[in-house]
């Protein structure tokens, strides 16, 4: 029997079943014909393959080729910054992200652009391919054809085959004798039947019957799949795998890769390093962070980046700050969508809006003041569709920050827009919106990150505040680390705001600043090397006098390691205090947190480190 040939690029018996039209086999791919020699990468047909680790003083990624044994430190991508939306990809650093399953109809490279989320284009047949010549019938891509009509003596289907001509009566089918319940099928006389629509999370054809709606079952992966073996990891099905504990000398991420046990000591990640807002999230030590939920109409993963709160829906305003002064919001533009565009600009950028409403007749100051984007700041009167009252790209005298000062009456109702200037770098991210009422000096409220009087100037850079003691460093330090010796600390940026610029670094990134005071008079070393083994974001580290002081020395490097980490090397008097600051520069064109480890030890001392 000739059953006909497959139309490219399917072949017969591609899919593994004789004799049915299905995609050529996957021929999985080397570490060798890639030009591979370290970490995980995908070999093109959905497995992982395992390209061994590199030498001593060398990380994978780290001479700029993924997947390639390097002497600098390697930054893994996202999928994001790959821009990719489904299935597994090399991260450039030795590493494999997961990046989602497509949605209904969609299948992951059927565009043709790899792990990109596509249809996949149909061939539809004809009636001569399919061999009938009367009625209607499927086209096999949601299509109908008409295939003719009979000529006399002869009815459609009347010899008992569907749309072919043939003496006799043909009697037509239903739905239900056929037993589907979903899509469109041929009633063997020449007419197409509508059998209806499945209820999600079902599908046509989901369970692989043809017109029958169904759920396809899922299949958790393993921790051997997986190539885990320590700590709690996602099974791709909606569960939680157990991979068990590490041994005597190693933990859980250890080693840099997320729940394999090894050495030195892992360092879990937060919500915000990580970016996400959202949902149960792996911590990349073995354990799982509970990053918050959304609110509507945004849902966890609602643009496919899972762990983001986002929706493709327009967003006026994100949240009612009701009336209460004064007002500090932190958020991210990330994700978010390009709903305003004010006079001054923002079309184009994604961002934020709040509605606020005033609890009594005066002038009111409206800043972002801290913020890591290119800020642009409007109110809009009357809220959602109102008349713009006031719009500004600047007004702070430093950092992306700006202000508007704008007169309203009690019970006014404002939409308030946080957003970016289009083009170039910084559109988006970390951004504080501050409100309060006009002061007639930023006295009195030095320490609240806000222009309150509206002069440019936020807390210790106005004159007003820079005799307060708190401007010394207490007012605006982070951490006290007191007069300890030696320091090892940990801690990281995210959600800490720009609030302070070096001489040496990058701009709009945040940045954690850190009280210290000598026990002795004496040489000290401050340095952010990072710990053994463990790779470090690229860091500014500055020492001032205070908030607004002095800066006695700055170093900063893109690509940190043990060597080559910023240092800088003060002699100080006994109690001399001084403010540590560790600024981010991981990445040029947007605001990256980064987590660091700062040490301060004195070199001139009896027990002074070499």
């Amino acid at each position: 029997m000739e059953c006909g040939a497959c139309s490219a690029p399917e072949v017969c018996g591609g899919s593994g079943v004789p004799h049915v039209c299905g995609p050529p086999p996957c021929v999985a791919t080397t570490c060798a014909a890639l030009g591979k020699d370290c970490g995980q990468v995908a070999d093109g047909c959905g497995g992982v393959l395992e390209c061994g680790a590199c030498g001593p003083d060398e990380t994978c990624g780290g001479g700029g080729a993924a997947n390639v044994c390097g002497h600098a430190a390697c930054t893994p991508a996202t999928c994001a910054s790959l821009g990719k939306d489904c299935g597994t990809v090399a991260d450039g650093c030795g590493g494999v992200l997961e990046c989602g399953a497509c949605g209904p109809g969609l299948a992951c490279g059927a565009a043709g652009v790899a792990n990109v989320c596509g249809q996949a284009t149909c061939l539809a047949a004809t009636c001569a391919v399919l061999g009938r010549d009367c009625g209607e019938v499927l086209d096999g891509c949601g299509g109908v054809l008409e295939c003719g009509a009979c000529g006399p003596e002869a009815t459609c289907g009347g010899a008992g085959r569907a749309n072919v001509c043939g003496p006799g009566t043909c009697v037509p089918t239903t739905c239900e004798a056929l037993g589907v319940n979903c899509g469109r099928v041929s009633d063997g006389c020449g007419a197409v039947l509508e059998c209806g629509a499945c209820a999600a999370p079902q599908t046509c054809g989901g369970t692989g019957v043809p017109n029958v709606c169904g759920q396809a079952p899922c299949t958790p992966a393993t921790c051997a799949s997986l190539g885990k073996d320590c700590g709690q990891v996602a099974d791709g099905c909606g569960g939680t795998l157990a991979c068990g504990a590490c041994g005597p000398g190693t933990t859980c991420g250890g080693g840099g890769v997320a729940n394999v046990c090894g050495g030195p000591a892992c360092r879990p990640a937060s919500c915000g390093l990580l970016g996400k807002t959202c949902g149960a999230v792996a911590d990349g030590c073995g354990g799982t962070l509970a990053c918050g939920s959304c609110t509507a109409p945004e849902t966890c993963g609602g643009t496919g980046v899972p762990g983001v709160c986002a929706t493709s829906e327009p967003v006026c305003a994100d949240r009612d700050l009701g009336s209460a002064l004064p007002v500090t919001v932190k958020g991210s533009t990330v994700e978010a969508n390009d709903d305003h565009a004010a006079s001054c600009g923002g079309a184009g950028s994604p961002d934020r809006g709040y509605l606020w409403t005033a609890p009594r007749t005066g002038t009111f100051t409206f800043d972002t003041a801290r913020s890591a984007v290119r800020s642009v700041i409007a109110v809009y009167g009357g809220g959602c569709g109102g008349q713009e009252l006031a719009c500004a790209t600047d007004g702070i005298s430093y950092g992306g920050g700006a202000r508007v000062a704008v007169a309203l009456t009690e019970g006014q109702q404002v939409l308030v827009t946080v957003d970016a200037e289009a083009g170039g770098a910084f559109t988006q991210g970390y951004f504080e919106l501050h409100i309060d009422a006009l002061r007639p000096s930023e006295a009195g409220a030095c320490f609240d990150n806000m222009d309150n009087d509206g002069d440019r100037w936020v807390d210790c850079a106005d004159t007003e505040c820079r005799e307060e003691p708190g401007c010394k460093g207490p007012g605006c330090a982070h951490h006290d680390l007191g007069s300890a010796l030696p320091v090892t600390f940990q801690g990281e940026t995210a959600r800490s705001g720009d609030g302070f610029q070096g001489t040496c670094g990058a701009l709009l990134q945040q940045d954690r600043a850190h009280l210290w005071t000598a026990p002795r008079a004496g040489t000290y070393r401050f340095d952010t090397a990072p710990d053994d083994g463990q790779a470090a974001a690229g860091n500014a580290l500055y020492v001032l006098t205070g908030c607004r002081g002095t800066e006695l020395g700055c170093a900063s490097h893109p690509r940190p390691t043990r060597k080559n980490a910023p240092k800088v090397e003060l002699p100080l008097a006994q109690g001399q205090t001084v403010l540590v600051v560790v600024d981010g520069m991981a990445h040029p064109e947007q605001d990256t947190p980064i987590r660091y480890t700062l040490h301060i030890t004195d070199v001139s001392g009896p027990d002074a480190n070499p």
